[in-house]
């Protein structure tokens, strides 16, 4: 160090940077502090304006690349062993990490946000607090992140959001990670549509009445109306409180907790499941103890594995007036009627010499 300082002594600007540098890097990782423009990372996008008068609505699903088949088979696979159903003790990680890493190695967008996940926040045993199932490795959730961001996928960036959110490898930057959201939004991701939706329609936000000076309850709206045309559920739950509370268009607040039932949402199924126990609540019939029952196996269910999807859930949760089916009384029965109807291949026809 102190040959080197001594041979900037005649370069009064080579000494100046190299301060310059000494200070901005010292409090920071020395990968917070490499500021290679080309890396996604340091590439700040437009600032966060929340008094926007525009917004058009993008699907991710159009925006991301498409999925390889084959990859797609492994992150189903990884998927099915990733499940609450086992203590997180019994998962097979190895597996689970194979497999993610083969997919994502296809760029498989989602596989690559699952992996880099796991590697940002690791994984330790619930029967043994101490054992590391899965060791965090930042630097390969950053690079799979902005690999990711390379490929323009909505979701990398909203990712990015929540990096400079929590400090994590970059340095904790709140105005950059609103900025990666707003991008994010605008590109097409559900989860940025929510996060900025949400905070531009602050009415809701009661408990941070502070954030009233972003109120912009038109963009607030179209975004989470453009996030629940995605499926996404926290949205639905968002636009469930909104004409329940601010609107008080009861009709279309059921449809939007109902609609949130089905992407995944605990919270609307929590929210009907007291609605339909009110006397003025969302039920058009006044109190349901019925439909109320069936809500709450549906919240107890997400609230166990926020992953599951009830696309048929009409078919066992009709929405009033039509008349409930019959029902066993086992939450499994029901649970299992409201999921996804996968199609079961036949098998070959048997060989007619054999």
């Amino acid at each position: 160090m102190t040959s080197f300082l001594k041979s900037l002594s005649g370069q009064s600007g080579s000494w100046r940077r190299y301060l310059s540098l000494l200070f901005l890097c010292f409090p920071l990782s020395q990968t917070a502090c490499s500021m290679d423009n080309n890396l996604p990372r340091n590439q700040i996008p437009e600032l966060f304006h929340p008094h926007r008068t525009e917004f058009t609505c993008k699907s991710e699903l159009t925006a991301a690349p498409p999925l390889d088949p084959q990859a797609e088979i492994w992150y189903q696979e990884a998927l099915a062993l990733d499940t609450p159903d086992l203590w997180k003790d019994d998962r097979n990680w190895p597996l689970i990490l194979e497999l993610y890493t083969k997919a994502a190695e296809r760029k498989h967008w989602k596989a690559m946000n699952n992996l880099a996940t796991l590697y940002q926040t690791g994984v330790w045993g619930l029967k043994d607090s101490n054992k590391v199932l899965v060791t965090r490795n930042p630097e390969a959730a950053m690079t799979l992140t902005e690999n990711a961001m390379r490929m323009g996928v909505p979701l990398a960036y909203a990712v990015m959001g929540n990096y400079y959110a929590d400090g994590f490898v970059v340095k904790k930057d709140p105005t950059a990670a609103w900025a990666f959201w707003q991008k994010a939004a605008d590109m097409g991701s559900s989860y940025a549509q929510f996060t900025v939706g949400r905070s531009l329609n602050a009415v809701l936000e009661k408990d941070e009445p502070e954030r009233e000076r972003w109120s912009n309850e038109v963009i607030g709206l179209k975004m989470l109306e453009c996030a629940f045309a995605q499926g996404n559920g926290d949205a639905a739950e968002a636009l469930g409180r909104d004409y329940n509370i601010i609107q008080n268009n009861k009709p279309k607040a059921l449809h939007y907790f109902h609609e949130g039932v089905k992407f995944g949402s605990a919270g609307a199924a929590n929210a009907l499941f007291a609605e339909f126990r009110k006397i003025n609540g969302l039920s058009p019939q006044g109190i349901d103890p019925a439909r109320s029952e069936r809500y709450n196996v549906f919240g107890d269910a997400l609230e166990h594995n926020p992953d599951l999807r009830f696309p048929n859930l009409d078919n066992v949760l009709p929405l009033p007036p039509a008349k409930l089916p019959q029902w066993s009384g086992k939450p499994e029965d029901l649970i299992n009627a409201a999921k996804e109807i996968h199609p079961v291949l036949s098998k070959p026809a048997p060989n007619a010499s054999s």
